[in-house]
């Protein structure tokens, strides 16, 4: 019997996402507010049914009407929530790739109780990540072994041959998005102790690292790594570090940019400014000098340094007229990025994903190993961040319509249930790790 999923959004991961449901025999509801992006991730196959409208406010409806048995959240972030209690509500289990929240948290008792399954997480980061590391610290520790620090990253990046531009990013997901991450603290463990990171200064503490075969990187802190020492397992754990990987550089400019409050959601009156206007006001210059040297002396640096030149390629310095009359620094930076930072044509993205567990055993001998996923885009197809996202929602959605996975309630692939399939099913795709062992005495 087919059966019926209604997909809640058609931007950039879904195609990989509805095209893994649909070969897999499963009727694809696709709902987004653009025909075209909907045609794009269906691309006219006979189990698919486009509908136009808007999934953020119309779920519940288009859920009653067409009664599907999983429904998948592909819209951004902050609908996440709602669009769960909307799903608990209509009885109807979802798939999300975004983060449990405690609104969705308190979806659980509800959801056990109506039989429903709210999978979250269940994307590249987070989702890859702690399947893949879930799997590996069960099966060391299986083997006796002791988790004494756990060190993962993640990056999605253009390709080193398509890193075209000086900021050494571009843009897979939402502008608005990567911006949000810009001002978040972050909290790591080291030596037993938890260290608070706020406010964004994590941007100041990058450190460099490299990957074999790709070269150098730098990374920093993200978000709150404690809630991965019960998730994963790992309560003897005395090290503990989550970070995202960038192309050299990265940290310094963002630094900057906080420092000139471009990331500021204050609204702002912007008519009849110009980018260097608007600037040169918001750190309290003389219009008559010029921005890039006022600002070089703002920040402390030379004209010449590379963060300010940084900011004059973004656009920030030019006498052009802003595109809003009324809005915030963030918007503007927002639209910037949008503008600038997006890929062309034959171009390809790049995800990295690495995990280094370091271990002891009851012999006294210590190991480190090193997981390493690493996926290119395809050139004019789909890239490599929607496909890493995309599959393992589609693997997932799969394995609650064939009943393999048993509870109930809110719950994230750390379960042997759904990792396992996962993951086998990944690496059948060409989405497995490199694992390499080193052993110390």
């Amino acid at each position: 019997m087919v059966k019926t999923v209604m997909v809640l959004g058609a931007g950039r991961v879904a195609r990989p996402c509805v095209q893994y449901i649909l070969a897999k025999g499963h009727r694809v509801i696709a709902v987004d507010l653009s025909a075209s992006r909907i045609a794009k991730v269906l691309q006219n196959h006979p189990l698919g049914t486009p509908v136009v409208a808007d999934a953020a406010v119309e779920a519940g409806e288009l859920i009653r009407n067409y009664r599907p048995e999983v429904v998948v959240c592909l819209l951004p972030g902050p609908f996440l929530s709602e669009i769960a209690e909307v799903c608990v509500a209509n009885g109807v289990s979802m798939v999300g790739a975004t983060y449990i929240n405690p609104r969705i948290k308190a979806l659980d008792a509800q959801a056990r109780e109506k039989g429903l399954q709210i999978l979250c997480e269940m994307g590249l980061d987070p989702g890859i990540d702690h399947m893949s590391a879930t799997r590996m610290i069960a099966d060391l520790h299986a083997a006796g072994g002791q988790i004494e620090g756990f060190w993962s990253v993640c990056g999605a990046l253009p390709a080193l041959e398509s890193n075209t531009n000086p900021l050494g990013y571009k843009l897979s997901w939402d502008p608005e998005s990567l911006i949000g991450a810009s001002l978040r603290s972050a909290y790591i463990m080291e030596e037993g102790e938890v260290v608070l990171i706020p406010d964004g200064e994590v941007y100041q503490r990058p450190v460099l690292h490299e990957v074999n075969g790709l070269g150098w990187f730098e990374i920093y802190a993200n978000a709150d790594s404690r809630p991965y020492v019960e998730a994963y397992g790992i309560p003897e754990v005395r090290n503990l570090f989550r970070g995202t990987l960038r192309y050299p550089g990265w940290c310094d400019l963002i630094t900057q940019m906080q420092k000139l409050n471009l990331f500021s959601t204050s609204v702002e009156e912007f008519a009849g400014e110009t980018y260097a206007s608007a600037l040169c006001k918001s750190i309290g210059g003389d219009q008559t000098v010029p921005v890039d040297k006022q600002v070089a002396d703002y920040l402390h640096l030379a004209e010449f340094s590379l963060a300010v030149k940084k900011l004059e390629w973004l656009g920030l310095f030019a006498e052009t007229e802003l595109p809003l009359v009324r809005g915030s620094w963030r918007d503007i930076v927002a639209n910037a990025f949008d503008e600038k930072l997006q890929f062309t044509t034959g171009e390809k993205d790049l995800v990295i994903m690495q995990h280094r567990y370091d271990v002891l055993f009851p012999n006294g001998k210590r190991q480190r190993n090193t997981s390493t996923l690493i996926s290119l885009g395809e050139v004019d197809g789909d890239t490599a961040i929607a496909r890493t996202t995309g599959l393992p929602i589609g693997i997932a959605v799969d394995l609650l319509l064939s009943g393999s996975v048993q509870e109930k309630g809110v719950l994230t692939p750390t379960s042997k249930d759904i990792y396992l399939p996962s993951l086998q099913e990944l690496e059948s795709l060409g989405y497995g790790f490199r694992e390499e062992v080193v052993t110390y005495t």
